[in-house]
C-alpha cells in the first residue's frame, strides 16, 4: 500500500510489460528514479505469453543492463534446434525446413557482440521484473490502476487506484511514459489514442499442454511450424516452453471469433497433426491491427510500445520496437531531469522514432501477407507422387516468401534518424538498408557500429553513460579541448576515448566520431567543429544558456 498523501517522482511508468520494464531498467542504470505502476499482478502475462523473440539490438541494450546471462539462462531448454518448419501438422507432412542451431551453437553475427535470443515471455518478463527491481531508486507498485491524469508546467498528477483499498493516492511525477500497451487507458485521457487503426485479421491463441508431442518430434524437432492445409496457411505452431506447452495461433479472418469448444478442439488435432493427449490450458481472441498513433508526446507524457503502436507479430517487431523507444526516451529524460536537456530534445522522441514504427509496423503487415501466400491445394493430404510434387512446390514457394522474416537484422539495427531535429545535417552516404540485409554505418543517427577492440570488449561497451567523443587519430589531440570545453560549460557528460585500431578507424570513416547515450551517433568530422557550444547545444536540444548566471539550479537554466 502506498499510504496516504501524496507520492513524488521524477518518472511516472505507467504498465509493466517487457517495455514498461525496460524503461524502468534503463532509468535506473542511469540513477533516475520512477516509479512503475501496474493494475494486474507480476504473473498476469506469463499465463497468455505473447511473444517470444528478443531482438539482437534488444539483446545489445541487455549487454549494458548486465543481464545478457540471465537471458540466456532464464528456462528455455538450450538444445532445442530453432528451426522452422513448413508443415500441415507438427507430425504431419513436412513440406520444407529452415534449418537453425540450437542455443548453444549458435554465434554472433559479424556486426554485433550479442545474438538474438529465444527467450518467450513467460521466460523473459521475470528477468526484466528482477533487473527493474534492482536499483535502490525504482519502485514497481502492481495491483495499483490509473484512473485519472492531468498535467501541468510543473508536472504530472496521476490519480491512481490500489486494489483493495477505497481511498485513492495521487503521484507527482516530473514526466509520464504510457507504456500500457494497445487499447491503452493513458493515450485516451491524453488524447493521443490513434485516428485511425486497420484491423488486419481476428486472431485466437491457444495454449495447450502436450506432454508426448515432443517426444514424437524426436530426430526433427523444431521450435515454430507454420501450418499450411488444404486452403494455404492458417495458423502455427510454436513450442513456447521448449518442453511440454504449446502455443496454437490461428491466422483468423475478417470476423471476430466465437468458436464452440468442438471447434477449438478440431483445430488442436489438426495442428497437431495426429490424436495425442493434450490440456487445454487456455485460447484467447485478439484483434492483428496495423496502427501507428499522430503523436508520441503530450506535454510531459510519451507514448511507448504498444500504446504508440500495433502491428502483426509476424517478425517479432513488436516488443523489440517499443524497448528500442524506451531506451531512446530513457536518456532524454534522464537529461531533462539533471538539466542539461532542452524541450527540443525530448520532441526528438516523437521525430526519430515515430518513423521507425512505422516502417516496423509495414514490414510486420508484410510479413503476414508472405505468411498467407501458401498456395491453395486439395492435393496437400493426399498419398502418392502428385501430392509429393505438389507439397514439395508449396514448401518452396513459403519458405521463399518468408525468408526474410527470419533474417531481419535490417529492421532491428538499420534505423537511422535521418530527419532528427538534434543530429546535424552531414553526408548522408548511409548506405540502403534492406529488412534483412545489414550494412554497418557511422553516419550521424546510425547507431554506431560494433568492432571487436580485444577478444571480449566491443565498441559498444563504450556507449550509454553520457557522451562519447571517440578519436581515431594517432596524432595530437585535435583541439579536443574546445569540444570538452563546451560540454562542461553546458553541464553535457562527455568523455573522450582514444580508439587506435585501424579496422575501427575504417568503419567509422571520421577521425572524430561523437556517440549519443543511446548508442546512435550525434555527429562526426575529420576536425573539431568551428563553434563546439553550437554543436552541443544541438546535440542537447537546446538552446544557448546564460554562462554568466550564478543560479546552480541547471534545470532552470534549459530553455
Amino acid at each position: 500500500m502506498l499510504g496516504e498523501g501524496e507520492l513524488r517522482t521524477p518518472v511516472l511508468i505507467v504498465g509493466a510489460g517487457p517495455v514498461g520494464l525496460s524503461l524502468a531498467t534503463d532509468l535506473g542504470w542511469r540513477g533516475v528514479p520512477n516509479i512503475l505502476i501496474d493494475q494486474g499482478s507480476p504473473g498476469d502475462r506469463l499465463t497468455h505469453p505473447r511473444m517470444d523473440n528478443v531482438g539482437i539490438r534488444t539483446m545489445e541494450f541487455a549487454r549494458r543492463w548486465g543481464i545478457v546471462g540471465k537471458i540466456e539462462n532464464a528456462g528455455f531448454p538450450r538444445d532445442l534446434p530453432l528451426s522452422i518448419v513448413y508443415a500441415t501438422g507438427v507430425l504431419g507432412h513436412e513440406l520444407a525446413r529452415d534449418t537453425a542451431p540450437d542455443k548453444n551453437s549458435a554465434v554472433p553475427p559479424l556486426f554485433s557482440p550479442q545474438k538474438h535470443e529465444l527467450c518467450p515471455q513467460n521466460f523473459f518478463d521475470p528477468v526484466l521484473q528482477a533487473a527493474a527491481g534492482s536499483f535502490a531508486g525504482n519502485t514497481l507498485l502492481y495491483g495499483h490502476r490509473l484512473v485519472g491524469l492531468a498535467q501541468d508546467d510543473d508536472g504530472v498528477r496521476a490519480t491512481v487506484e490500489i486494489s483493495g483499498e477505497a481511498a485513492p493516492v495521487e503521484i507527482r511525477a516530473d514526466y509520464l511514459a504510457a507504456c500500457d500497451g494497445a487499447g491503452s487507458v493513458s493515450a485516451e485521457m491524453l488524447g493521443l489514442a490513434p485516428s485511425q487503426s486497420r484491423v488486419l485479421a481476428c486472431s485466437t491463441n491457444i495454449f495447450l499442454r502436450c506432454p508426448e508431442l515432443a517426444a514424437r518430434t524426436a530426430g526433427r524437432r523444431a521450435y515454430r511450424y507454420i501450418l499450411i492445409g488444404p486452403d494455404g496457411t492458417w495458423g502455427s505452431m510454436v513450442n513456447i516452453d521448449g518442453r511440454d506447452v504449446w502455443r496454437l495461433q490461428l491466422l483468423g479472418s475478417d470476423e471476430w471469433p466465437q468458436w464452440t469448444d468442438a471447434e477449438i478442439h478440431g483445430f488442436i488435432r489438426r495442428g497437431i497433426g495426429c490424436d495425442l493427449p493434450y490440456d487445454i490450458l487456455s485460447w484467447v481472441p485478439w484483434s492483428r491491427r496495423e496502427m501507428v498513433v499522430d503523436r508520441y508526446r503530450a506535454g510531459r507524457c510519451f507514448l511507448v510500445g504498444d500504446s504508440a503502436h500495433q502491428l502483426s507479430p509476424t517478425g517479432g517487431y513488436g516488443m523489440n520496437t517499443g524497448i528500442a523507444e524506451a531506451v531512446d526516451l530513457s536518456w532524454k529524460l534522464a537529461a531533462a531531469i539533471e538539466g542539461w536537456g532542452g524541450d527540443a530534445l525530448l520532441d526528438s522522441y516523437d521525430a526519430e522514432r515515430r518513423p521507425v514504427a512505422i516502417r516496423n509496423v509495414l514490414q510486420g503487415s508484410a510479413n503476414l501477407a508472405a505468411m498467407r501466400s501458401a498456395p491453395a491445394s486439395p492435393l496437400i493430404l493426399s498419398a502418392g507422387p502428385e501430392a509429393e510434387a505438389a507439397r514439395a512446390e508449396i514448401g518452396r514457394t513459403i519458405q521463399k516468401a518468408m525468408h526474410r522474416e527470419w533474417r531481419s537484422f535490417g529492421i532491428h539495427l538499420g534505423a537511422i534518424y535521418a530527419d532528427s531535429p538534434i543530429i546535424p545535417v552531414e553526408d548522408r552516404d548511409a548506405p540502403e538498408q534492406d529488412v534483412a540485409q545489414f550494412v554497418q554505418s557511422a553516419v550521424p543517427g546510425a547507431r554506431a557500429p560494433h568492432i571487436w577492440l580485444s577478444e571480449d570488449r566491443s565498441t559498444l561497451d563504450l556507449f550509454g553513460d553520457g557522451f562519447v567523443l571517440l578519436d581515431f587519430g594517432s596524432g595530437p589531440d585535435g583541439g579536443i579541448d574546445g569540444l570538452m570545453n563546451a560540454a562542461a560549460d553546458r553541464h553535457v557528460p562527455l568523455r573522450c576515448e582514444g580508439i587506435r585500431h585501424a579496422e575501427a578507424a575504417r568503419l567509422y570513416q571520421r577521425r572524430f566520431v561523437l556517440v549519443r547515450p543511446d548508442g546512435h551517433i550525434g555527429w562526426r568530422g575529420d576536425r573539431m567543429p568551428d563553434d563546439p557550444h553550437a554543436l552541443i547545444d544541438l546535440l542537447r536540444g537546446a538552446a544557448p544558456i546564460d554562462l554568466s548566471s550564478s543560479q546552480t539550479n541547471h534545470r532552470e537554466n534549459v530553455s
